[in-house]
């Protein structure tokens, strides 16, 4: 691991150029491109930002594509005129075709069309209601249609009532169509759940409990409910003594009881928690909460010791706790993920121990040099080790389309254009540009 010794700062200012220059680009290839007339956004791009044929549209990708529009109006007011119609046309969608009118709360996945599926193919999910309220929110935010934050409220109730755990705390995640848990696959149509989520039925996740915190930061920050007050708390004691363990790593799945159960750790999923703790603690009034600042750097080091690439730069994309890495691929998400908390330890810790901003450099020519496409532009979703052979997710979550896709149902705007705002941000400050 390189200390603060061991390498001379990189040239902030020159990274903080590239990045602007990136963001504007990227930008301007999601939208308004991917709007759908129909209603919503589009789902399936290929390399060349090409439609291509998709099946189903998901309130994981349509929330993310609201939010990421969202959250570029809240820091850059010179998009309003661009995005804000595409926001309004995103969250009417969500309104009106994802949601369940019938029994409340919304939609896994709905036809392409904007019609429901099947009634036996209905299903629910509290990962899914988390990206609707962080989406519903952040929109409200930007556009004050109060329809926004009546539906992002609504799933909030929708999910406490139905899916809080009043014993253990957190949250039960799968759900049918009425709410009532769903602890294995249904007998009549057990296809509905495969490939639509990672955990064994019946625990709890990892991973929904970080983006359920990422959702109640950002309708906290705008609705100042004191049970939702009460759950962000709850959910900000979870992650950081039952999910995170020493020496900073997250346990991926648990019992209703939170015990654990032996998994790989994520170590995208661990340098984005720190990002998420600080967001956490500061809606919560704890901006300069030191003990969780030092969880948050426990990930980042973690990652640092177990997940990082000396070789050729970048977070692999997980591994055994203290050991090398299992899979060495390189996912867009995991290093857009470690370019924004990179940056963030920088911010706030400097180089007192370890040379964060090195590795910050580092991560960001790994992005430039073999995870952005360089003749059409965008982020390809995963390549090898060395950063070649880049491939789109059909290949590895066994769906269509096949290709180099740059929209998925697993991949939208939010990942990248939230690293690049947030880190040219941070620079702008850095560097006093």
């Amino acid at each position: 691991m390189i200390n603060s010794n061991e390498k001379m700062l990189p040239n902030l200012k020159s990274i903080a150029e590239e990045i602007e220059q990136e963001f504007e680009r990227d930008m301007n290839l999601w939208y308004p491109r991917t709007l759908d007339p129909r209603g919503g956004f589009h789902t399936a791009f290929g390399r060349d930002w090409n439609l291509i044929p998709y099946e189903t549209k998901g309130i994981v990708h349509q929330s993310r594509m609201i939010w990421t529009a969202s959250e570029v109006v809240r820091h850059r007011p010179t998009w309003s005129e661009k995005l804000l119609p595409l926001i309004q046309h995103g969250t009417k969608f969500l309104r009106e075709k994802m949601w369940d009118e019938k029994c409340g709360g919304f939609f896994w996945e709905i036809k392409e069309n904007g019609t429901p599926i099947e009634e036996n193919a209905f299903m629910k999910h509290a990962y899914g209601m988390a990206f609707a309220i962080y989406g519903l929110a952040a929109a409200y935010r930007v556009t004050q249609n109060k329809a926004d934050l009546d539906f992002a409220r609504e799933t909030f109730f929708w999910l406490d009532r139905h899916a809080h755990d009043l014993r253990y705390g957190g949250y039960f995640e799968e759900y049918y169509r009425d709410g009532r848990l769903m602890t294995e696959p249904p007998k009549e149509s057990p296809e509905i759940v495969q490939g639509k989520v990672r955990e064994p039925l019946g625990c709890k996740s990892m991973n929904s409990h970080i983006h359920l915190l990422e959702a109640f930061t950002v309708l906290y920050e705008i609705w100042h409910d004191e049970t939702l007050r009460s759950r962000l708390e709850e959910l900000l004691f979870l992650v950081t003594e039952r999910i995170i363990t020493w020496p900073g790593a997250m346990r991926q799945f648990f019992k209703a009881d939170w015990t654990p159960a032996a998994t790989y750790v994520s170590f995208g999923h661990d340098v984005e928690t720190a990002y998420l703790l600080a967001e956490a603690a500061a809606a919560l009034g704890r901006p300069n909460d030191e003990p969780l600042r030092r969880i948050g750097k426990s990930l980042v080091d973690h990652s640092l010791r177990y997940g990082w690439d000396e070789k050729h730069g970048g977070f692999c994309y997980d591994g055994a706790t203290f050991a090398k890495p299992a899979v060495l691929s390189k996912f867009w998400w995991v290093q857009a993920e470690g370019l924004n908390s990179l940056l963030l330890m920088h911010d706030q810790f400097g180089s007192e121990e370890i040379n964060y901003c090195h590795y910050f450099a580092e991560q960001w020519n790994f992005i430039r040099n073999y995870i952005i496409d360089t003749e059409y532009g965008g982020w390809y979703a995963v390549t090898e080790a060395d950063g070649s052979n880049p491939q789109g997710l059909s290949k590895i979550l066994n769906v269509q389309p096949a290709g180099l896709e740059k929209s998925h149902l697993w991949k939208a705007a939010y990942h990248e254009v939230r690293a690049l705002l947030n880190t040219a941000r941070k620079l702008e400050k850095i560097c006093d540009l």
